[in-house]
């Protein structure tokens, strides 16, 4: 038996920009998904003016952002809700597992 469905993707795509809208944040990703999660997550963010939100970088190769002038940072696996070790492969870091 075969299927036509496309395999899901192990990449779980890398930050490209970002965004804020009605209590939201959005995160575009290179892929070209765009994920949201409730700014009440982030309290600084929740917080913080307009203009303050509008001033972020994507940091660490595309698995973070970061708000210099709130100084907080919120990393993509967080808002994926996935292992942080899944989004450093995705970059290209070598990850070393520990054998147990």
């Amino acid at each position: 038996m075969s299927s036509l469905a496309e395999p899901m993707p192990t990449h779980p795509g890398l930050l490209k920009s970002v965004r804020f809208r009605a209590g939201r944040l959005y995160a575009l990703l290179d892929d070209g998904r765009e994920i949201s999660v409730p700014l009440d997550r982030y309290p600084r963010l929740h917080r913080a003016t307009a203009a303050e939100r509008r001033s972020w970088q994507i940091t660490a190769f595309g698995t973070a952002v970061r708000w210099p002038d709130l100084d907080e940072d919120v990393g993509l696996a967080g808002i994926l809700g996935v292992p942080e070790e899944l989004v450093d492969e995705g970059a290209g870091f070598e990850v070393h597992r520990r054998r147990t």
